[in-house]
């Protein structure tokens, strides 16, 4: 019982950790009675002493402040903060929150803070409360499954000594542990119990065995690399000996002229197929077959399995859950866009040699999607049956490199100060010092800069949180990037067209908002800014900051250098670089996404995750020269 208590207790300090900031970040004590107060300036009393004491310090801080807020209620909470880069400031890694009521000091969980903060929020905006009802639940998910993940099944033994495919499931199982850093309900993952939670979630390190659906060939929309293929999904999948069983089946059963087998998530057949697809079973359209030979591992995204044997060829299914705030269904529509993205972003790369030579794309136009006549493609119930085949390019079975999400980097592993800069120093031959892990770092920068500022001269920038964007490395090198989920890759149509690419024109719903066509190239700059800056490399220079004991701005400076670099090298006009320049070195603030306003606005409602725009202090306005 203790060990289970001690996991719940330092899974409500991680998610607390962002969800302190991310409530500071989006002004929720904008007008509210909160002040700072230097540690120095303390009484030394037995009351300050049992407050540190309940912070969880030793001792009065040297640096550092005391953050004290008033509620409307008349109680008090107490944070030890620090200077942070991004912010003005940011909790204390692993220190506690502290409340204060009429009988003394007590720690504050995740969730009674929370609760504070909405009672406000509540009487100004009684509107408010059935969103913050949603969010208060994800937050409770979010601590009690993080509190599950810390009993994870990594094997981060000699790394670069597994094979290119094995050391790619290790770094996705990696990845999945913070899911998407800073974000206080990513590990969230509505409507999975705390069993399956555990049997589905890559950490876990579970083989899940997939169920088969035979469908009728009639009712499939088909991707482009179908129609362009006589390969079924059993054949991108399947050994031969299994292929044949599942063939056998359909043959005895009469199927294997009239209809087409897809996999399907055993927990998207329960929860989702057999309660809303009762129709179709009864009447022939869909039959559940018996055949179960396909067993894979989650990814860091849940829906996204790999294979158990050597097969460049992954899996990419629907799944009814909830995942920040939006259902990880995988509708045609969304594959349709994909495929457009994917022509799109090949042949930009054709106009620069270096990111032709650099950058690796996932073939992901093999896909069949249940679409019955008289189905839109913005239709609720066909996106839930569906299939894409996620190819790697050869480089997956190539000894010599090493495919990363980068998200991996930037997670550290609860319980340890491992992480795969050890691996990769030893590789190089180069001592644990504070200065080869700057190097290291300003390695990963400058590839991923040059890449991105290559790419947005062209008029695009892909997916670049930490999840998919996947760091490509070669014989000790930060080589180039591997891209995949393509169906996100957003553009400034004007830039396309003077590079002699084309509007890839894609299915946009009418009168709702999309986040692929950017009317400004500053718009399309946000997301270098937001998911590329903010979420990613933060991330992983914040990971590095608390392992190797370096103070964090010291990453900034090489993350800034190795922007001024990147620009230098893309030969931008001096037009576009004055503007880049002044958006990323000049302006006061930033652009914020924002996490927690949206999800309260929406409560629960359909869509892809909400977001909105704030804003913080520019960092590289607040690093040391």
């Amino acid at each position: 019982m203790n060990a289970i208590n001690d996991k719940r207790t330092k899974a409500d300090r991680l998610i607390c950790q962002d969800l302190f900031e991310g409530l500071h970040a989006e002004e929720y004590f904008e007008h509210q009675k909160s002040d700072l107060i230097a540690f120095s300036d303390l009484p030394e009393t037995q009351e300050t002493g049992e407050l540190l004491q309940y912070l969880g310090l030793d001792r009065a801080p040297a640096s550092g402040m005391l953050w004290r807020w008033t509620t409307p209620d008349g109680l008090c909470v107490y944070a030890a903060v620090e200077k942070a880069v991004l912010y003005p400031f940011q909790l204390m890694r692993n220190s506690r929150l502290v409340g204060k009521s009429a009988d003394g000091f007590y720690h504050l969980e995740c969730l009674s803070f929370l609760d504070l903060v909405c009672r406000k929020l509540i009487d100004e905006s009684p509107d408010s409360r059935e969103g913050i009802a949603v969010f208060t639940e994800m937050v409770k998910t979010s601590t009690e499954q993080m509190a599950l993940s810390l009993s994870y099944q990594i094997d981060t033994n000699r790394l670069l000594s597994k094979t290119p495919q094995d050391f790619f499931q290790i770094m996705e199982q990696w990845a999945s542990l913070r899911d998407r850093p800073y974000h206080p309900v990513a590990k969230a993952k509505m409507g999975l119990s705390n069993e399956e939670y555990a049997e589905f979630m890559a950490e876990f390190d579970k083989d899940i065995s997939l169920v088969w659906i035979a469908i009728k060939a009639d009712s499939l929309m088909l991707g482009e690399g179908v129609e362009n293929s006589s390969k079924s999904i059993a054949d991108s999948l399947l050994t031969p000996d299994c292929n044949i069983a599942l063939q056998k089946e359909m043959e005895k059963k009469g199927l294997s002229q009239s209809h087409i087998a897809l996999p399907v998530h055993p927990w998207q057949l329960d929860h989702y197929i057999r309660p809303h697809y009762d129709q179709e079973l009864q009447d022939g359209t869909c039959h559940i077959l018996d055949f179960q030979g396909y067993r894979v591992k989650a990814t860091s995204s849940l829906r996204s399995m790999a294979p158990l044997s050597p097969n460049r060829n992954y899996l990419k299914l629907p799944m009814h859950i909830f995942s920040l705030a939006a259902s990880r269904y995988l509708p045609a529509v969304k594959m349709i866009n994909g495929n457009l993205s994917e022509a799109l972003l090949r042949k930009g790369l054709q106009l620069d040699p270096a990111l032709e030579s650099r950058v690796f794309v996932c073939d992901e136009t093999s896909w069949w999607a249940y679409f019955p006549e008289g189905t839109s493609l913005f239709d609720e119930r066909p996106r839930h049956l569906s299939a894409m085949v996620r190819t790697y390019p050869e480089i997956l079975e190539d000894d010599q490199y090493r495919l990363i999400p980068m998200a991996a980097l930037g997670t550290p592993l609860p319980g340890s100060r491992v992480h795969f800069f050890d691996e990769w120093l030893n590789y190089r031959d180069m001592a644990r010092t504070e200065n080869n892990i700057l190097t290291l770092f300003r390695e990963v920068c400058e590839t991923f800069f040059d890449i991105n500022f290559r790419m947005f001269k062209i008029g695009m920038l892909a997916e670049i949180h930490g999840q998919n964007a996947v760091m490509v490395w070669k014989d000790g090198q930060a080589h180039g990037l591997l891209l995949r989920d393509h169906d996100s890759l957003r553009i400034f149509v004007p830039w396309l067209e003077r590079n002699g690419l084309s509007d890839p024109e894609y299915r946009i719903k009418k009168g709702y908002a999309n986040t692929l066509y950017h009317d400004r190239a500053e718009d399309l700059l946000f997301y270098l800014q937001t998911l590329g800056i903010q979420v990613n490399l933060r991330a992983i220079a914040e990971t590095l900051a608390n392992i190797y004991d370096i103070e964090a701005s010291e990453f900034w400076k090489q993350m800034k250098g190795a922007i001024i670099h990147a620009l230098d090298n893309a030969s931008f006009d001096k037009e576009d670089r004055t503007m880049i320049a002044e958006q990323l070195f000049d302006t006061p603030y930033w652009p914020y996404k924002q996490l927690v306003r949206p999800i309260i606005a929406r409560a629960g409602g359909p869509g892809s995750m909400p977001w909105g725009k704030g804003k913080v202090q520019n960092p590289f306005q607040n690093i040391d020269p």
